[in-house]
């Protein structure tokens, strides 16, 4: 998230000059180092729901030149990046993706090395930072430190994004990371909040030279990941595909016995913050044609029952919501991103589909649904 960055601190601001010297040698540390490897462990909140996703990676950094080389694997990917192309294996399927673009990874943006750069940035704008008494971690003692980088009020709510370190006072480096966030989506009144909390340990400093990175060779066992054609949304006129989706009862759901009715098919995910933003819409059409013979079916393919019973629940969603089983609905839909929408009529044919969301789209469905009654 993009914020404007504007500050109303309710608390004494220490800005003494040990504390900056203890941070100043954490950042001029890690300058001075060649390369490093260490391992980590990440807890992530969901920015738009309570999922907490989990990871535990081993990270090497070649940080000697100003083209940084890293390899960083996960339970699930690895990710390699030799200073000119970032190469992403999926360690399940043996497949592999490249790219000429380093933003694309996934692992770069929690590493050592871009959150020292956050730190320096933080710092080079006056970013206000307090400290904690020292934490003691088994007989350890750790600088605690806190960076203030927004902590306003929009829209009657609390906006803000706080950094949180513990560093070694023996060797400089941090021990403990987590960065908690919360505001308004940019353009958008939805508000949320997240955090990710990163635990770093066995660090070996220059202890190998990682420059055959430069010249990585992908292991003969994987192959090039094949990416589907993506195929345009179903035409007007052609027949709705069967549905196989459970209510969240677990009552098995048939599309065939909804004729009659007129259908808005809306395939979803909790974590999409466009699928969000629609969810007013679609209470807003579900309360005005719930009297005639309209239905809506919001089907989830990723979300498991408990995450979308939340959900729900947080969002007062008045409409039915269906599990999905298998891969069947999405690819019978062509659907490839979401939110994705279908317009059925009385008889099981497609009126229209769209992909994704605006604002104009709830004007443009009860256009189409003012003319099937």
């Amino acid at each position: 998230m993009k914020y404007k960055i504007l500050f109303i601190i309710a608390f004494s601001v220490i800005s003494n000059s040990s504390l900056f010297a203890q941070i100043l040698k954490t950042i001029s540390k890690f300058d001075s180092l060649s390369n490093l490897t260490y391992e980590m462990s990440i807890i992530e909140k969901d920015p738009f729901s309570d999922k907490l996703y989990k990871d535990t990676l081993k990270a090497y950094f070649d940080i000697s030149n100003s083209k940084e080389l890293f390899k960083v694997e996960g339970k699930q990917t690895l990710e390699v990046y030799d200073g000119g192309k970032l190469i992403q294996m999926d360690l399940n399927n043996l497949t592999y993706r490249i790219h000429s673009e380093i933003d694309v990874s996934t692992f770069r943006y929690k590493s050592l090395p871009y959150i020292i750069s956050t730190l320096k940035k933080d710092l080079n704008e006056n970013v206000p930072v307090i400290t904690h008494n020292d934490s003691t971690i088994n007989g350890k003692l750790y600088f605690n430190i806190k960076i203030i980088g927004l902590d306003t009020i929009k829209k009657n709510k609390r906006v803000y994004r706080f950094v949180k370190v513990l560093i070694d006072k023996e060797s400089y480096l941090p021990i403990w990371y987590r960065n908690e966030q919360q505001g308004f989506i940019d353009g958008t009144d939805m508000f949320v909040n997240t955090y990710s909390e990163i635990h770093f340990y066995d660090y070996r400093i220059n202890k190998e030279s990682l420059n055959d990175l430069s010249s990585y060779i992908i292991p003969s066992n994987f192959t090039i990941e094949k990416l589907k054609d993506r195929k345009p949304l179903l035409i007007k006129g052609s027949k709705a595909p069967e549905l196989n989706l459970k209510e969240i009862n677990g009552e098995p759901f048939s599309l065939n016995r909804q004729k009659g009715k007129v259908i808005l098919l809306n395939f979803t995910s909790i974590s999409c913050p466009h699928s969000i933003e629609s969810v007013n819409m679609l209470n807003n059409l579900y309360s005005e044609y719930t009297k005639r013979k309209f239905s809506i079916i919001t089907i989830n393919p990723f979300d498991d029952k408990e995450s979308v019973e939340k959900f729900n629940k947080k969002l007062n969603i008045k409409y039915p919501v269906f599990l999905n089983i298998g891969v069947a609905n999405t690819d019978n839909y062509n659907v490839y991103g979401y939110p994705t929408f279908y317009l059925i009529d009385k008889n099981g044919n497609i009126i229209k589909g769209f992909s994704g969301y605006n604002k104009s789209l709830e004007y443009d469905l009860k256009k189409l649904i003012k003319n099937l009654y």
